[in-house]
């Protein structure tokens, strides 16, 4: 039975300078502000209200994520439209939406890790309603919200996890979208040549996955079963890890959508596209596989390169006086590890780019060792200081002169007969303590290749 799964992802707009709502100016403060505060007439529907025009730099953020996720942007009009349906998180009785009959998206007909993106809009997320207790907060009403809808062709719950956090991750390239304000995805599943099922509201990467997992399951047992299937909309219980039938899914005609008579058209002008393009970087997707073409990096090296801008930017700017694998190693293994023990990111770390680069050209020079390496970085990450003076103030450089090694060698074997004589019956293993106990005296300074040599030759 094959599988057809799309989405509908919302997003919150990250705004920089007017971090206002879409169609009035209260201000964005969901999280922190307290119920029914950040209100005013428009955002809560009072008679008599007006829309003023759309925030110019949410709208320029919806058109940064259209580009992208290499979208088309339309050259004519582009309309907001009114969305009817009555539930008490509208207060207007509709939203304000660039969707729906004869509308033109924002961004249309694109494509992201081999998944086809029907269109993408901008409009108005409802109020924040609690069917229990029937209570709304309307801060939330108004914000800006981006939507992008994508064809049916993921096929499984692993795949889609995986696309999602993909897509977040090329987001996070144009700094467009608010990562604290969360996710929301319409999951649509359908067994192929079956009706669709919607599930509404997804709020996370792990309950896509398993909200698919099980309306598969659902729809493959109630086929074997004889039973019909039916296109309708559903919820997703975390909980009790299943999805629960809300009702039969509305058709577009069901929302009488009808042009918005008190906001007027918006027309992209060529000048604002080319300015807006100027801005928008070259896409982790372009960059995963340039990394792997042009630098012949591992692919799993170069995914997680390209995961961050700012981790791809300090990458190609290292390489230019260091090499490559080298300083691919050192902040995919050595770095990222420093900052996921400490729960750290990378983009809240003042990290001195020329201490990063120092470190680097030290490790491809095999001036210092890796071990050496990853105790810097440890200390960097908590506090800026020069790479260059605490590696000379330490004597951290590696040793290589044969000479002082071959008499911290000799020490070494004479402090432990017991190792000798483990070697001398053939275990190997002593060898490997007897190197460890001249890097342990040499604080990790020596060049094991010469001590491993000098030892065998000592012996």
């Amino acid at each position: 039975m094959k599988v057809k799964i799309g989405l509908e992802v919302h997003l919150y707009v990250k705004l920089e300078n007017n971090k206002t709502k879409l169609f009035c100016s209260c201000p964005i403060n969901y999280k922190e502000a307290e119920t029914n505060t950040n209100i005013c007439p428009r955002c809560t529907g009072m008679p008599g209200n007006k829309p003023m025009l759309p925030n110019k730099e949410a709208f320029e953020k919806a058109i940064e994520v259209a580009l992208i996720l290499n979208c088309g942007i339309p050259k004519g009009p582009i309309l907001f439209q009114r969305k009817h349906y009555d539930w008490p998180d509208l207060p207007n009785g509709f939203q304000k939406t660039i969707s729906g009959t004869y509308s033109v998206p924002v961004g249309y007909e694109g494509k992201y890790n081999n998944v086809r993106i029907s269109y993408m809009h901008l409009e108005e997320d409802p109020a924040k309603w609690d069917p229990i207790t029937g209570y709304v907060d309307y801060n939330r009403s108004g914000i800006p919200l981006i939507e992008i809808v994508t064809e049916p062709d993921l096929i499984d719950s692993e795949e889609t996890r995986t696309w999602v956090r993909n897509l977040m991750t090329a987001l996070s390239y144009v700094n467009s979208i608010d990562k604290d304000l969360g996710i929301k995805a319409d999951v649509n599943v359908n067994i192929e040549n079956h009706p669709r099922v919607e599930i509404k509201n997804v709020n996370s990467l792990a309950n896509i996955k398993k909200a698919i997992e099980y309306e598969v399951l659902r729809q493959q047992k109630a086929l074997l079963s004889g039973k019909n299937l039916v296109q309708e909309t559903r919820t997703y219980d975390d909980k009790q890890n299943i999805t629960i039938h809300m009702r039969y899914k509305e058709q577009a005609q069901d929302y009488m959508f009808i042009p918005e008579p008190d906001l007027p058209s918006i027309q992209v002008t060529k000048d604002q596209l080319e300015k807006i393009k100027k801005i928008v970087p070259e896409s982790p997707e372009s960059k995963r596989e340039r990394f792997v073409n042009k630098y012949k990096l591992k692919k799993e090296d170069a995914e997680t390169l390209s995961s961050n801008l700012k981790l791809a930017e300090i990458f190609e700017d290292i390489i230019k006086e260091s090499e490559i694998n080298v300083t691919a190693k050192l902040l995919v293994r050595d770095l990222l590890s420093v900052l996921n023990y400490d729960k750290l990111e990378i983009e809240n770390v003042n990290l001195n780019l020329e201490n990063l680069k120092y470190l680097s050209k030290m490790l491809s020079e095999n001036k210092i060792t890796e071990n050496t390496s990853k105790k810097i970085l440890i200390e960097l990450v908590k506090k800026d200081f020069s790479v260059k003076d605490y590696i000379k103030k330490h004597d951290l450089e590696i040793k290589s002169d044969k000479s002082e090694l071959e008499t911290i060698c000799k020490q070494v074997i004479k402090e432990n007969p017991k190792a000798i004589e483990d070697y001398k019956k053939g275990e190997e293993k002593a060898l490997n303590f007897l190197v460890g106990m001249v890097m342990k005296k040499t604080k990790g300074t020596a060049n094991p290749d010469i001590v491993n040599n000098l030892i065998k030759k000592l012996l």
